[in-house]
């Protein structure tokens, strides 16, 4: 063998060497395990994890993955810091910790020691006494807030994180950038997903 097959061989042996190590680690940053890592921006550990856990039970993974699949607890824990005003995010914190202390009532343990039944249980009936919505005008609240303004805000950041995520466009929603004939009476059957990229 010549000098220069010798040397083209050996950087070709440690070309496949760095690319194996470089796409490994590649693909364990980029694995569902790297979110064990993540340090909340505004909420504590202990508040994260019920965020994630109260997230999970309001949109639990069926064949469509669940709220915890898509990070939904980074979401609103990026929304809470980057777009409330510091009074809301002091009446988040005051919702979310008097909803730990009635859940310890209830329970005796925090929501993310509680187990699956118990947390259903607890939001459930957070839902109905959150059923009816205070009267507004434009947006505007015409009453004072209530204890379940908390659950609200929590409902409603879960499902804009789910419904505008990436994957759930992808993989769950109709969305047809370019619309073309407008057809008022077709099944949804035929339509299908059509998503386009």
């Amino acid at each position: 063998m010549d000098r220069r097959k010798a040397i083209k061989t050996t950087a070709l042996f440690l070309g496949y060497a760095v690319s194996a190590s470089a796409l490994s680690e590649l693909f364990v940053s980029c694995s569902a395990g790297n979110h064990l890592h993540w340090k909340p921006e505004f909420l504590t550990a202990d508040q994260a994890r019920t965020i994630g856990d109260m997230t999970e039970r309001i949109l639990p993974r069926t064949k469509t993955p669940g709220a915890k699949d898509l990070h939904i607890d980074k979401f609103i824990d990026k929304m809470l810091k980057d777009l409330l005003s510091p009074e809301e995010q002091k009446d988040f914190i005051a919702g979310l910790t008097a909803f730990e202390e009635t859940c310890v009532k209830q329970y005796g343990k925090k929501f993310a020691a509680c187990s699956a039944a118990q947390q259903t249980d607890l939001l459930l009936k957070m839902d109905q006494a959150s059923a009816k919505m205070p009267p507004s005008l434009w947006g505007i609240k015409l009453s004072a807030s209530s204890p379940n303004d908390f659950f609200r805000r929590i409902k409603e950041l879960t499902l804009l994180g789910y419904y505008t995520s990436e994957a759930i466009g992808r993989e769950v929603l109709s969305y047809d950038p370019m619309p073309g004939v407008y057809v008022g009476c077709m099944p949804v059957s035929e339509v299908g997903n059509a998503w386009n990229e």
